[in-house]
């Protein structure tokens, strides 16, 4: 590799790399939260007294290595949503590296941070080294039986969306496919998780200007994200509830705020469409306490349905109730 010219330097550690930017991706990226955990990893360990010390030092590292790499994983995952490609690809390659030191070369438990640093490279426009990642995940997951659903489905997905920026629209429909197939096998064709898969294809449709069949997907995806807020927010209010984590929450805004753009193009800003994707999107804001975001969202959402349904149909009714117990929320306790 290239020559080690800057040196990240804390109170747990001190690494070595060619160039300020890499050393910034890598500290912000994921060193930051986790140099407390890997400095140990990375210094040389005292000598052992006896088998039995070595054995349980050996077994603490192991499991170290493990809490480390989920770490890793949960932070590229949040850079990727959040469209922070270059900070992905350190978190995702720590993951890689203590993978292998784990399980060793070609091993099923490598595949998640091969399809994370594909992904990341994908967002980069990295083509070459994305397709080199997917290869390298097909290839394991093509010799592990039994291997997850959940696996197969990334992967799909990720070749899918490296066909459709490569202008192989085909190939990325077929890939898309596979991927709902294999999320509905896992979670059902219902499920969130699922809607990217449809969310995907859309988009594919859209860049072929096949635009009915790609409001048809767009339409999918916001049905689904619709009956999964209406049951999280009603679960919510009646006491604890199953959470949606950081991560899905911020795929459901980049989703629903792309559909509610592509909707504005097609069917006009006017349209009950367009309504609705501004409310569901206002009811997710809503489920991550973003309040103004959330009440943008209705009010334009409001609007929308009271021109087209009247104010007294039961939509436009839901659509304001919705609004008003977010403003009765937000009003401060006398």
């Amino acid at each position: 590799g290239k020559p080690a010219l800057v040196s990240l330097v804390s109170p747990f550690l001190s690494i070595h790399f060619a160039s300020r930017e890499l050393a910034t991706h890598a500290w912000e990226g994921v060193i930051r939260k986790v140099a407390h955990v890997l400095g140990p990893l990375l210094t040389p360990p005292p000598l052992a007294s006896s088998e039995e010390e070595r054995h349980r030092r050996f077994e603490g590292v192991q499991a170290t290595k493990r809490a480390l790499i989920a770490m890793c994983r949960d932070e590229a995952a949040r850079h990727v949503v959040q469209g922070r490609y270059e900070l992905a690809i350190p978190a995702a390659a720590y993951a890689l590296r203590f993978g292998t030191s784990i399980y060793g070369e070609g091993r099923v438990e490598l595949v998640p941070a091969l399809l994370m640093l594909a992904e990341a490279n994908l967002g980069l426009l990295h083509y070459g080294e994305a397709e080199s990642y997917l290869t390298k995940a097909n290839w394991v997951l093509l010799k592990t039986a039994n291997c997850s659903n959940a696996l197969r489905s990334q992967l799909r997905r990720n070749f899918g969306k490296l066909y459709a920026s490569q202008g192989r629209y085909e190939e990325a429909l077929r890939q898309l496919a596979d991927d709902v197939y294999y999320s509905s096998l896992m979670v059902g064709p219902e499920h969130i998780d699922t809607s990217g898969g449809y969310f995907q294809l859309g988009n594919v449709f859209f860049a072929m200007n096949r635009v009915e069949n790609a409001l048809a997907m767009y339409d999918k995806v916001v049905d689904i994200w619709y009956k999964c807020l209406a049951s999280v927010l009603a679960a919510k209010a009646d006491g604890p509830a199953p959470m949606l984590s950081e991560a899905k929450g911020s795929e459901g805004i980049e989703m629903l705020s792309q559909i509610l753009k592509r909707r504005e193009e097609c069917v006009g800003e006017t349209n009950l469409a367009t309504g609705e994707s501004s409310y569901i999107l206002g009811l997710l804001h809503q489920y991550f306490g973003e309040v103004q975001q959330a009440q943008a969202r209705m009010h334009a959402a409001l609007g929308i349905y009271e021109n087209r349904l009247g104010a007294e149909h039961h939509s436009t009714m839901d659509v304001a109730k919705s609004l008003e117990q977010l403003q009765g929320a937000a009003e401060p306790v006398a």
